[in-house]
């Protein structure tokens, strides 16, 4: 949609334009950059550091990169015990597997049966 053009004041007899016939132009004024903004360490701060603007940024990027550091022994430690937990698992796995098939294998003469408990309690009444 093309804007109309404003219509001439000197002509219309002193009325002030349309303010929607207006080109567009920002509504918020213009701000000056942060501190901690780019265009911020473009400007020399002084300190012998107008070479290279992004110096003071270096410890930062030190820290970050001693922090990536520990994290990644960190994760290398939780995969460690990601693994050891999955060996425990598998084993105790095949335990209770061997137990399984013992029950199924074994006789154990000692367990009462039903009809052992049903004599027992046809004697206690």
């Amino acid at each position: 949609m093309v804007p109309p053009t404003a219509p001439d004041v000197h002509q219309s007899g002193g009325r002030h334009p349309d303010p929607r016939a207006w080109t567009s132009r920002p509504t918020t004024p213009l701000r000056p950059p942060s501190q901690s903004s780019f265009r911020g360490s473009l400007h020399a701060t002084g300190d012998g550091d107008a070479a290279f603007p992004l110096k003071r940024l270096e410890p930062m990027f030190a820290e970050l990169s001693d922090a990536m550091a520990d994290l990644e022994a960190n994760m290398m430690h939780f995969q460690l015990i990601d693994e050891s937990l999955a060996r425990f698992g598998e084993s105790f796995a095949s335990f209770l597997y061997g137990l399984n098939m013992n029950a199924f294998c074994v006789d154990f003469p000692e367990v009462a049966t039903a009809t052992a408990i049903g004599c027992e309690l046809c004697l206690s009444m």
